[in-house]
């Protein structure tokens, strides 16, 4: 408690920090504490520090005399009004908190207390929480590889599940309102859902154009009636965008021109926008052959220009722009992805020009997706941490990427970062769960909730692990089941094969074989992220399948 607080106190009792009130005005503005402590209005001494109850400021606002004369019962020896005069007054609980500062001998400003990481209490969506979006610093939404789409009106304190689609692959969310949303997914038959109510309910996008792309990796909302969306991240599939300006109908169009892989978008208005990825050199490229993209159109994406052309040929083989954010118009980052490495993308003249840093902490950080800059000098990075998908390793700067640190107290597999409201900021991060920067921690759940559900049910453990093939996986089939379902995917959302579907299942324990392979036979190895689902649950876990 501090004089910040009492000054609030006095604001909100005459109608908040623009308004005036009688003959006196607001004598507690635009004064430090000491002049405060000793200040006189209309010749008596507003404070007696050390105690609150002769204090003349609590017995103006108590009614005590000699103030109070216009009270239904005077006390004796009133001449003044009550405080403030001709207002409701002011309540017992916040006059209680002035008489205890001034009683504690009228501390100044107690230094803000630090923010710090600390995991919510959103679900912990075994492979990762892809994506997250928040109205204001309470009020959000996050997609998971579980298939959900959850919603929160209290920091992810507690939460509902909107929407399960066992399916589908969830990857991007984004919102013009608390009412107007999109879902963009990995999944080629049901790539969007809108929703008009909150997310009460989701409907799929059926209305979108042949040249879709044929996942969406990124959203970028502009407000109600335009969005932007870009793909896919396979560099074996044609790159396109596609948008809507009026809410309805969608147009869409190829971008392989200026790149072979493409991921998230950032408009500002209807015109001005951004699209990362890679662009390779040679026909059939994978992974390894692209280099960063950043492209910049100013005609609402008609015409497209690559702002890294000028430093593309330092820019490594096998490495791509993930995710990207501004800070205003001048401050920008890209976080790049690379199996072996980490680096970042830093422009400070709106994006003319880019500068590559390396992400040097001692971990050795590396396959970063996650960005997220606070201001221009402190910020995060996170995402898969190794080349196995499977070390989850987040790190930090304050002096704007010089230096590097470990900072995996933020939290693990970092995908998206979300910064709310004024000064301070609250921060949010979609991993192994949600995460938030906040001074204060969240409050416990007033009473059971979905999220305090058993982590696993269905899998013996969901942590990321290396295998080898065959694979087989323990699964636990509850009792009056009435569908089964287990599918393979790879890191990046793109539907490997189904290992298992059945209705009524029997319960019980049983064991599920995978021989590695895809639907057509091919070899699968590297990433994946092995989903079960039976009924309105799923539960996933990625393996990193070596061979």
């Amino acid at each position: 408690m501090g004089f910040a607080q009492i000054r609030e106190i006095l604001d909100d009792a005459i109608g908040g920090p623009e308004a005036t009130i009688g003959v006196h005005g607001p004598f507690w503005r635009d004064v430090t504490r000491d002049e405060f402590v000793t200040a006189t209005v209309r010749g008596r001494p507003l404070l007696v520090v050390g105690a609150g109850a002769a204090s003349n400021l609590v017995k103006s606002l108590k009614g005590g005399a000699p103030f109070g004369a216009d009270l239904p019962e005077p006390p004796a020896g009133a001449s003044l009004n009550r405080m403030p005069s001709g207002l409701a007054p002011v309540s017992a609980e916040s006059v209680a908190v002035i008489e205890a500062w001034i009683d504690d001998g009228c501390p100044d400003d107690m230094p803000a207390a630090p923010r710090i990481w600390r995991p919510t209490n959103a679900p912990v969506s075994s492979a990762r929480t892809d994506d997250i979006w928040f109205a204001d610093a309470r009020e959000g939404w996050a997609v998971n590889s579980d298939g959900q789409v959850v919603h929160t009106t209290d920091g992810f304190a507690t939460w509902e599940e909107q929407l399960h689609l066992p399916d589908v692959w969830l990857r991007c969310i984004g919102f013009a309102s608390r009412t107007r949303g999109w879902v963009g997914t990995t999944t080629p038959n049901d790539r969007l859902y809108e929703t008009v109510d909150g997310g009460t309910t989701w409907t799929p996008v059926a209305t979108l154009p042949p040249t879709a792309p044929s996942a969406i990796c990124g959203l970028s909302v502009v407000d109600a009636t335009t969005v932007y969306a870009s793909g896919t991240n396979y560099p074996n599939r044609p790159t396109r965008m596609m948008r809507t300006v009026d809410g309805v109908s969608w147009q869409g169009w190829e971008m392989s021109e200026h790149a072979d892989l493409l991921v998230d978008t950032y408009f500002t208005d209807a015109d001005h926008g951004w699209v990362v990825g890679g662009k390779a050199e040679v026909s059939n490229p994978t992974r390894a052959d692209v280099r960063a993209v950043v492209l910049r159109t100013e005609d609402g994406g008609r015409t497209w220009v690559d702002r890294l052309a000028p430093i593309a040929a330092e820019l490594p083989l096998g490495e791509w722009g993930w995710k990207i954010q501004f800070l205003d118009d001048r401050v920008g980052f890209v976080a790049l992805e690379n199996f072996d490495d980490a680096a970042i993308l830093k422009t400070a003249d709106g994006g003319q020009t880019w500068e590559r840093i390396e992400v040097n902490d001692p971990q050795g950080n590396a396959n970063l997706e996650g960005i997220g800059f606070l201001d221009e000098t402190t910020g995060w990075v996170g995402g898969w941490g190794d080349r196995f998908f499977t070390g989850g390793f987040s790190s930090g700067t304050t002096d704007g990427g010089a230096t590097w640190h470990d900072a995996n107290e933020i939290g693990a597999f970092i995908n998206r970062f979300r910064f709310v409201g004024d000064e301070p900021q609250i921060g949010y991060a979609s991993g192994l769960t949600v995460y938030r920067y906040a001074a204060e921690p969240l409050p416990e759940p007033p009473v059971p909730t979905v999220s305090a559900e058993p982590a696993l049910k269905l899998l013996d453990d969901n942590a990321p692990a290396r295998a080898e093939a065959p694979l087989h996986v323990a699964v636990t089939i509850p009792e009056d089941a009435s569908r089964l379902v287990v599918d393979v995917w790879d890191r990046f959302g793109e539907h490997r094969r189904r290992l298992l579907e059945q209705n009524r299942p029997p319960s019980g324990r049983r064991d599920v074989e995978w021989d590695a392979t895809d639907e057509h036979g091919a070899a699968v190895g590297g990433a994946i992220v092995l989903r079960v689902s039976v009924d309105g649950r799923s539960e996933s876990q990625i393996l990193h399948i070596d061979r």
